[in-house]
C-alpha cells in the first residue's frame, strides 16, 4: 500500500485517501463497523512523510512506556487483594496501559516490515476498537471524576485512597495525552463508533450488577462499588447508567469533531494523504 494511495469519486475528482467522509455517507449502517481501505494509517501520524517514522516510533514507545509503567505501579501498590479491578477508574487506565503498548508493538512491526504490517487486518481493528473505547472512557472518567467524586475521596483514610501522583496518573493525564494523541495519529475515526464505549459502559455496569447480586463488597465493606450504582436503589442507579451513557455518546461526538480538526489542519498544511 503506497503512502500516496488516492481514492477516484464517481465525478472523476482525485481526492486524498484521508478525506473524511460526509455526513451521509458516515451515518451509513456499514460504518458502525471497522472497515479502512488504507491500514497503514493505524500505524503512522498524521504529520509524517515518510510511510514509517522513528519520531512516531520513538513517540509510540514513550507513550506505552509511561502508561504500562503506570498500570503495573498502579496495580502493584494498590491491588487489595484483587479489589483495583472492581473500579471504573482501573478498568479505564488498564485499558490505557494495554492501548498505549499495543499501539507501540504495532508501530514497531510496521517499522520493520510495512507491508506485511498492514496485511494483519484483525490486529488493526481489535487496535481501533480499544483505541477509541479508552479515548472516550479516559475522557469519561475524567469529568466524573472531577466533577462529582473529587475532593470526597482525598481523604487519607479512605481505603480507597490513590495519592496525588497516582490520582493526577489516572484521573488527568490519560484524557489530556490520549486527546493530543488523537491530534498527532493518522487513522480514521467513525460517528457511528459511540456503539462501542457504549458497550463497554454497559459491560462495566453488567459486572457491577453481578458483584452486587453475588455480594461483592468494596473497600470500605459495602455491598456496592460507587454511592451512584447502589441497586438497592434502582431510580438512582438506572439515572446513572442512562447520564454515564449518553455522556459516553456525546465525547465520542466531540471526538468526531477532533478528528475533523485534525483532518481540517492537515489538508490547509498538505498533510492529507
Amino acid at each position: 500500500m503506497g503512502e500516496n494511495k488516492n481514492l477516484i469519486k464517481n465525478d472523476g475528482e482525485t481526492v486524498p485517501h484521508q478525506q473524511p467522509l460526509s455526513l451521509s455517507e458516515e451515518l451509513r449502517r456499514e460504518n458502525f463497523g471497522l472497515q479502512h481501505h488504507a491500514p497503514e494509517d493505524f500505524l503512522r501520524s498524521q504529520w509524517q512523510s515518510g510511510l514509517t517514522s522513528r519520531w512516531f516510533l520513538g513517540y509510540r514507545w514513550l507513550l506505552g512506556i509511561f502508561f504500562g509503567t503506570g498500570v503495573i505501579s498502579c496495580l502493584a501498590k494498590y491491588h487489595h487483594n484483587g479489589r483495583w479491578f472492581i473500579y471504573l477508574t482501573d478498568w479505564g487506565f488498564l485499558l490505557c496501559g494495554i492501548t498505549s503498548v499495543s499501539g507501540a508493538i504495532l508501530v514497531t512491526f510496521h517499522h520493520w516490515n510495512p507491508q506485511r504490517m498492514v496485511r494483519n487486518n484483525w490486529q488493526i481493528k481489535a487496535y481501533w476498537v480499544c483505541y477509541w473505547i479508552n479515548l472516550i472512557f479516559a475522557n469519561v472518567i475524567a469529568l466524573v471524576y472531577w466533577t462529582c467524586i473529587y475532593p470526597q475521596d482525598r481523604d487519607p483514610s479512605n481505603p480507597a485512597y490513590f495519592t496525588d501522583l497516582y490520582n493526577i496518573w489516572t484521573h488527568a493525564l490519560p484524557p489530556i495525552f490520549f486527546t493530543v494523541d488523537h491530534l498527532i495519529v493518522a487513522q480514521p475515526t467513525r460517528l457511528l463508533h459511540f456503539v462501542y464505549p457504549l458497550a463497554f459502559g454497559w459491560l462495566y455496569t453488567g459486572f457491577t450488577f453481578i458483584y452486587y447480586v453475588m455480594g461483592g463488597l468494596d473497600l470500605k465493606g459495602r455491598r456496592y462499588i460507587y454511592n451512584v450504582l447502589n441497586y438497592s436503589k434502582p431510580r438512582e442507579a438506572l439515572f446513572t447508567i442512562g447520564a454515564i451513557s449518553a455522556l459516553s455518546v456525546v465525547v465520542s461526538t466531540l471526538h468526531y469533531g477532533v478528528y475533523r480538526l485534525r483532518t481540517f489542519l492537515a489538508r490547509k498544511l498538505g498533510k492529507l494523504q
